[in-house]
């Protein structure tokens, strides 16, 4: 705990939400300036994908392990850990579609195209391939790719393969025990610089869109962040069941919280959200196993922001409703989140697949694309609470069958560093 006394006094998180203010400001006083500050948060994201495929690999593979050693109670955690995905899921769906059909911020809506689409985007989600690109042909092309769940998947069958060659895996796991430590001392020295990048990720995003462009869509962008803030709640009632405090998870995961909302991606937030959980006190096996499965499989933000979105295009195209037409926008929703996790642009590649399902033109996603970037600033953000609750629930899943060990990379309850969260 030999944390600098200035950090003490002006902590981590209240740098960040510092950044973020100062960020706003100049993006909305100074948008010349501030647009030429891109470059410090792309090299901040860089920097933290640098170690992204190499902590899955290294986490998943020992966080296995542990829980596997252990009697095999790794696959009954996981199991149920992916039933509570899937009520999430359909909750976030559902809230959706329900908040569109309270207020149909479509109706009357301008069909002006605010931004063009990607280019190369895809067209529609290959199925076969995605299962099939589950099973890693060059674990070395999976990393340089980023393609987290191949990765995920060798890491599961190595864990897996270690704990069952269990005394001849202990020099293995102690290597690999040391490799993580050091990717959270590096992940320790690159997030001390987050305020940083949070500063100039606001003030070029704010110079690039401007206040204005908000103005057109702010019925469905207040919409949308009136349901996150009601699906943020409701996992705060599931975070009270389990017996924790909500306002004090919040605050020990506040750091990959501003991060998501400020970068607007869940692969920078994962490092830190995961060092974070493991200072929490969260079982090493556990943390590093349901964490990666989450933020592939339970992206509850995401899920609620792509139901509204479909049902507002669906009403600026007049389009009549019905019971199987909302059944099959809720059902697809979610299907499609989840199929598009390693697709560029997955969102918007989601939202097209579903209005080409539901007779739609898919280009009608760019009236609401101009925007984007402030819709995700929130689905982001809520996407990490989201896990964050799966894991607790996880652990209250695993309960006295996991057995405490120490987190790796000295990742101790209370944390080190400019990490530790004055509590």
């Amino acid at each position: 705990m030999n944390q600098p006394h200035t950090s003490k006094r002006f902590p981590l998180p209240a740098q960040m939400l510092a950044g973020l203010v100062l960020g706003i400001v100049a993006g909305i006083y100074a948008p010349t300036a501030s647009a030429k500050l891109a470059f410090l948060s792309v090299m901040f994201g860089h920097a933290i994908k640098m170690v992204v495929m190499p902590l899955i690999l290294l986490s998943v593979t020992t966080g296995v392990f542990r829980m596997g050693s252990q009697g095999g109670r790794l696959g009954r955690t996981a199991l149920l850990s992916i039933v509570f995905f899937i009520v999430m899921t359909c909750v976030a769906s559902s809230l959706g579609l329900g908040l569109n059909m309270l207020f149909r911020p479509g109706l009357g809506a301008s069909l002006e195209h605010t931004a063009t689409l990607p280019a190369n985007l895809a067209g529609s989600i290959d199925w076969t391939k995605f299962v099939v690109d589950l099973i890693p042909a060059n674990i070395v092309d999976a990393l340089a790719a980023g393609n987290s769940l191949p990765v995920l998947v060798f890491g599961v069958l190595l864990g897996a393969a270690l704990a069952a060659v269990n005394e001849r895996a202990a020099p293995m796991v102690a290597v690999l025990d040391s490799l993580l430590s050091a990717l959270f001392k590096m992940i320790e020295w690159i997030v001390a610089l987050s305020p940083l990048a949070i500063f100039a990720a606001l003030a070029s995003l704010l110079a690039s869109k401007g206040v204005a462009a908000i103005l057109p869509l702010v019925k469905l962008l207040g919409i949308a962040y009136l349901g996150m803030a009601v699906l943020a709640l409701i996992l705060s009632l599931i975070i009270k069941a389990m017996g924790q405090s909500p306002l004090r998870v919040v605050k020990q995961v506040s750091e990959p919280l501003i991060l998501a909302f400020t970068t607007r991606s869940s692969e920078i937030t994962f490092p830190v959200h995961l060092k974070r959980l493991t200072e929490m006190g969260v079982p090493p096996g556990v943390a590093s196993t349901v964490l990666p499965l989450s933020y592939i499989f339970n992206r509850d933000g995401a899920v609620l922001y792509t139901a509204l979105a479909v049902g507002y295009l669906a009403d600026a195209y007049h389009l009549t409703w019905s019971w199987p037409l909302l059944l099959t926008i809720g059902v697809l929703t979610i299907i499609t989140i989840d199929g598009a996790a390693n697709v560029p642009s997955g969102a918007i590649v989601a939202i097209t697949v579903i209005l080409a399902a539901v007779g739609l033109p898919a280009e009608a996603v760019v009236l609401i694309l101009g925007i984007d970037a402030f819709f995700d600033m929130g689905r982001t953000a809520l996407n990490v609470y989201a896990s964050t609750v799966a894991t607790t629930v996880a652990m209250r899943i695993a309960g006295s069958e996991t057995e405490p060990t120490e987190p790796a990379g000295d990742a101790r309850v209370g944390g080190i560093g400019t990490l530790r969260s004055d509590t």
